[in-house]
């Protein structure tokens, strides 16, 4: 048997992608993330523009800027996400401006004939599975455009709605895992490796290649994801909850306590070669 991590998270990704609309993108709460990181999206990113997406997943973020007139190359782990993917760029008419690529974040070197991007991002938390995260960094860093955004949304280290939650359930292991700086998380087919660096971490990691600009949390006063059973008989309260968020989401206190942190990077080193 291969003991390859790529392999174990291929097969992670390949399962967690037949139920990704019904546990995170098809839910009320996975909306207010999503719909948080968009706004950012439509700040930094313009029609015309060629983008990176890493982790891309099925394809929602993708689509959502090739509707606004924006090319991406789109890359996955895993093969199934990305059949989703396109599958819903098909539907949607945007599937000349999208290419799909099953491509782990730690391969995107091999991305050498492209032509330079007018920026990049990862959403929700991709690179929290990668092992080694400033060779990707380095690649990202020959791949963008001097002087554009990278976006990267990545896990909160401090949420206090996840230690109540599972406090309150009797799971304590649960409640402080996100203090854990590194993490394992198995499935049926396969396993990841989940990597937790703090904001002062990322920005050390991204450097010399990339310069911190700003950043804020995605989901302070909305819970996370997997209270959906129980909240998801409140759209209101979730979508007043959600309106706190957009006010809070920047503040030094508060985005600390944030479900994800929104990392808005420039690219300030010059393209060799």
């Amino acid at each position: 048997m291969s003991t390859d991590p790529t392999q174990f998270a291929q097969a992670y990704w390949d399962t967690a992608a037949e139920t990704y609309v019904q546990d995170f993108t098809g839910t009320g709460i996975g909306e207010t993330r999503r719909v948080a990181v968009w706004r950012r999206f439509a700040k930094i990113f313009s029609p015309g523009q060629k983008l990176l997406e890493l982790n891309c997943g099925t394809g929602i973020d993708a689509v959502h800027l090739a509707g606004q007139g924006i090319q991406l190359v789109a890359c996955d782990i895993s093969s199934r996400m990305i059949e989703f993917a396109r599958q819903h760029a098909a539907s949607t008419d945007t599937s000349e401006l999208i290419d799909f690529k099953v491509l782990p974040n730690e391969e995107i070197g091999s991305l050498e004939g492209e032509d330079v991007f007018d920026g990049a991002f990862s959403n929700f938390c991709g690179l929290n599975c990668v092992e080694d995260l400033e060779a990707v960094a380095r690649e990202l860093a020959r791949l963008v455009r001097p002087g554009s955004p990278l976006l990267l949304c990545m896990m909160g280290r401090f949420v206090p709605w996840e230690i109540a939650w599972f406090a309150a359930r009797g799971e304590p292991g649960k409640a402080l895992r996100r203090l854990r700086r590194k993490d394992f998380r198995s499935g049926d087919a396969g396993s990841v490796h989940i990597h937790r660096p703090s904001v002062r971490e990322m920005s050390r990691i991204m450097s010399p290649g990339f310069r911190l600009r700003r950043w804020g949390g995605v989901g302070i006063a909305v819970p996370p994801t997997y209270t959906e059973n129980r909240m998801r008989h409140f759209p209101r309260v979730i979508r007043g909850l959600a309106g706190i968020d957009r006010l809070i989401g920047g503040l030094p206190l508060f985005r600390r306590m944030a479900d994800c942190v929104l990392l808005e990077f420039e690219c300030v080193k010059p393209r060799k070669g």
